[in-house]
């Protein structure tokens, strides 16, 4: 369980996420150099939701939606 559950939300499961896609665009060998993270705020996308949109260095674009499930 995380230590202090109150922090534990959205906002920082999507900051952590964010960190972990950077990190490893970066530091593994995938060809992932020029891989974007941006958050669905910095993105423009408007949702209610957390999430980060994900562009790929061939200009494809994904999205990561992070939904509460209790």
């Amino acid at each position: 369980m995380y230590e202090n559950e109150e922090l534990f939300n959205e906002d920082t499961l999507q900051d952590a996420l964010r960190e972990l896609i950077s990190l490893a665009s970066y530091s593994l060998d995938i060809g992932w150099d020029d891989t974007s993270v941006r958050t669905f705020a910095e993105a423009g996308i408007l949702t209610y939701n957390k999430g980060l949109v994900i562009t790929a260095p061939d200009g494809s674009e994904f999205q990561l939606t992070i939904v509460r499930s209790r």
